[in-house]
């Protein structure tokens, strides 16, 4: 005879499995469609922009909002309305924005350059979704951009 499952086990087990099935959707663009072969997941894209070696770039950060889209479709978003001739149009990026108390990015500067009064709070990137290679970085107060126009978002905490 085989012990009875208590009911509170099994429903634990059920919402387990409801969780990480949920999790696992969040981490691919289209839900439950696979990514593309070759591409990076958005976890390991948000670990490529909150590097282990980033100590002291980002203060406090709170939340990574991340898009699969192409550049044509990212990098305009990205920059802003900008767009660069950084990667091929139909090249597979992610665009990754990491919001946090404040951004600390010591990049070269015009001279005469004056920091802003308050701290930019967001940073971003274009990343090729296959390589890593980063086309476009910036900082700005900008939280959220929208990347819903580029396809669908993935949000993740500042530990991807």
């Amino acid at each position: 005879m085989r012990p009875a499952i208590p009911l509170a086990a099994l429903a634990a087990g059920v919402g387990l499995a409801a969780i990480l099935g949920a999790t696992q959707a969040a981490l691919t663009p289209a839900g439950s469609d696979p990514l593309p072969s070759g591409v990076m997941t958005a976890a390991q894209a948000c670990r490529h922009v909150i590097a282990p070696g980033s100590t002291g770039f980002f203060t406090q950060p709170k939340q990574v909002h991340l898009v699969l889209t192409t550049y044509a479709k990212g990098e305009p978003i990205e920059a802003r309305g900008d767009i660069s001739s950084g990667m091929p149009p139909q090249a597979l990026v992610w665009v990754v924005e990491v919001h946090a108390k404040a951004v600390h990015w010591n990049h070269s500067v015009p001279p005469g350059y004056q920091p802003p009064a308050r701290p930019y709070t967001d940073f971003s990137v274009v990343m090729n979704a296959r390589t890593s290679r980063v086309s476009d970085e910036g900082e700005c107060r900008c939280w959220p951009l929208p990347l819903w126009k580029a396809g669908t978002v993935v949000s993740l905490p500042p530990e991807c």
